[in-house]
């Protein structure tokens, strides 16, 4: 392998060589070089921002034109702190400075209803479609970049054009490159485009949560999607274990939903899978925490008062402290007030209070306090009793001290 390395470095710097001298040689690298000398050293983070915002903007525009191109509605196109979006009254543009943090854009589509199988299908197709054009385009525009950029060098005679074609050749294939990095990344928070692309061909569950998740951003509510999705996801639940990845809990956290707050029939199937699920493994992010207490919504609403209450404490203990604080008071005291354990309508009453997680991102498309809201209404009342006890020798003690006192 030493000896591998060393080769690849000799080729490597004898095809460096041999072409900074045919530059030089040819006067091409001098074009180059008195071309930079022409911009001001200020107008080099001017460029760097052009070229920022061309590559992202080119790059979500891929991703919106592949929808529309496919009759799929859009909702919203987001370009760092810059957000187009739909109402019922047309489309509008606000500009959201705390975006800034994500150093990137969103597209929102309007997938419509879906109400068979064969919808579905043809949704998810039309998804993993537009995934994968978004990268295709930042590559095209890459190539077109470096074709202009070579041709300018040997054909050009302006500096100032040299220059600048120069600088922005170099930025736009510094953030291309970083581009097409993070295409191929994924974490469990995270899929790159082209590992998202291929989730979405050939994962079911990555499918099903994906557009079961961006159904919440339609205009129109409807119904029959809704009712067919948590369908869909009861039977893909039935045959797939119960993981603890983010996508299975996504799953199963629609699936909990439809019972506790839609009154679907429980599947006793899916039952038995519940029943043995450990939290132990939910406790360390936002959305396990939020599973670990529809579980007790879930148990509560089946009326075993004893495991939710049984699986409250334990979510106490076993919460991870690195979770934020106002995460984990918000759903604790939720979670107290739906199950009658103490009631928090003070506490509810206050937006301050609410934990509202990554959904700020949207609150052009959607209130995510209103939201919140209603999830807290209180589940019927089940009445909970123990019962108690006696010792024989503490209730012969009671009575003793009975005839005494009388005595």
């Amino acid at each position: 392998m030493k000896k591998r390395g060393w080769l690849y470095f000799l080729i490597f710097a004898f095809i460096l060589g041999y072409t900074y001298t045919a530059l030089v040689y040819n006067g091409i690298w001098f074009k180059f070089t008195d071309g930079l000398k022409t911009i001001h050293f200020l107008l080099y983070f001017v460029w760097f921002f052009v070229a920022f915002f061309l590559s992202l903007t080119l790059h979500e525009l891929g991703h919106f034109f592949a929808f529309l191109f496919q009759g799929i509605k859009l909702r919203a196109l987001y370009i760092t702190v810059f957000v187009f979006h739909k109402t019922n009254k047309g489309w509008r543009f606000t500009i959201k400075p705390k975006l800034w943090v994500l150093l990137g854009g969103l597209v929102v589509p309007d997938l419509g209803e879906i109400k068979s199988d064969e919808d579905l299908e043809k949704v998810h197709k039309k998804f993993a479609n537009s995934l994968v054009v978004a990268p295709i385009v930042t590559c095209v525009f890459l190539f077109i970049v470096i074709l202009t950029f070579i041709l300018s060098l040997i054909y050009s005679r302006s500096d100032n054009w040299i220059g600048f074609i120069s600088i922005f050749t170099i930025y736009t294939i510094l953030l291309s490159s970083l581009y097409i990095y993070s295409f191929t990344l994924s974490n469990p928070m995270f899929y790159g485009d082209f590992v998202a692309y291929k989730k979405m061909k050939e994962d079911p569950v990555f499918q099903l949560a994906q557009i079961s998740q961006y159904t919440m951003f339609s205009l129109e509510d409807s119904d029959e999607t809704n009712t067919y999705l948590w369908e869909k996801t009861r039977d893909t639940l039935k045959t797939i274990p119960l993981k603890n990845s983010i996508f299975h809990i996504m799953l199963l956290t629609n699936y909990l939903d439809g019972i506790i707050r839609s009154d679907q029939e429980i599947d006793l199937q899916i039952d038995k899978k519940i029943q043995h699920l450990s939290i132990s493994h939910y406790m360390r992010n936002e959305q396990g925490l939020m599973l670990a207490y529809d579980l007790c919504y879930y148990h509560y609403k089946q009326k075993n008062v004893a495991k939710a209450y049984q699986l409250f404490d334990e979510i106490q203990r076993r919460v991870s402290k690195k979770l934020d604080p106002k995460l984990t008071t918000y759903y604790k005291k939720k979670s107290m007030h739906i199950m009658h354990i103490e009631y928090q309508d003070e506490f509810l009453e206050q937006i301050d209070n609410y934990y509202v997680g990554n959904s700020w991102i949207f609150e052009s498309l959607m209130d995510p306090y209103e939201t919140l809201k209603e999830y807290h209404e209180k589940l019927p009342f089940i009445e909970y009793s123990l019962p108690v006890k006696f010792e024989e020798e503490t209730w012969c003690f009671q009575k003793s001290m009975l005839y005494h006192t009388k005595r």
